[in-house]
C-alpha cells in the first residue's frame, strides 16, 4: 500500500535518517568536554539581583547567560539557598530568566546564594554562583 506516493518502509527509513541527522547536528553544535558531568557552564549576568523586601522577605531575579553552553543545549537547573537552611530549585529545559521570593521566619541577616547550572543528570551539575548578605526586617 502506498501513502502519499511513498511506501511505508521508505517513509520509516526517511524518518530515521532525519532523526539521525538531527541528533548528529545537535551533537556537533554542543561544546566537547571530557567530563559528561560538565558539558558546559552557564553564567549569571551581572544584572542578577538579590534584595530584601519589606515584611521579612527576599527576592531574587536570576538573569543567566549561555557562558560556554551552546544555544542548543537543553537541561538547566537554578537554585537559591536562602541562608536559613531552606533552598529552592527548578529544572528547566531552556535557559531563561527566573524570579524567586521567600519569607523568613524572623528578621535578621541572611547570606543568600544563587546558582545557575547545566544539569545533564542528578548529582552532575556545572554551575555559576553569586551570593549576597541581606538584612530583612
Amino acid at each position: 500500500r502506498r501513502v502519499h506516493g511513498r511506501s511505508p518502509a521508505c517513509s520509516m527509513a526517511a524518518k530515521l535518517a532525519l532523526v539521525l541527522a538531527a541528533c548528529l547536528a545537535v551533537a556537533l553544535a554542543l561544546p566537547m568536554s571530557d567530563d559528561p558531568c560538565a558539558p558546559c557552564t552557564p553564567i549569571l549576568d551581572n544584572h542578577t539581583d538579590i534584595e530584601p523586601v519589606p515584611g521579612a522577605r527576599a527576592t531574587v531575579e536570576i538573569i543567566p547567560n549561555y557562558g560556554s553552553c551552546s544555544v542548543l543545549y537543553r537541561g538547566y537547573r537554578w537554585y537559591v539557598s536562602w541562608g536559613d537552611g531552606v533552598s529552592s530549585y527548578k529544572d528547566t529545559a531552556a535557559l531563561m530568566p527566573e524570579q524567586a521570593q521567600y519569607t523568613y521566619q524572623a528578621p535578621g541577616k541572611y547570606n543568600i546564594t544563587v546558582g545557575y547550572c547545566a544539569h545533564p543528570k542528578d548529582c552532575c551539575d556545572s554551575c555559576s554562583y553569586m551570593w549576597q548578605v541581606i538584612t530583612v526586617v
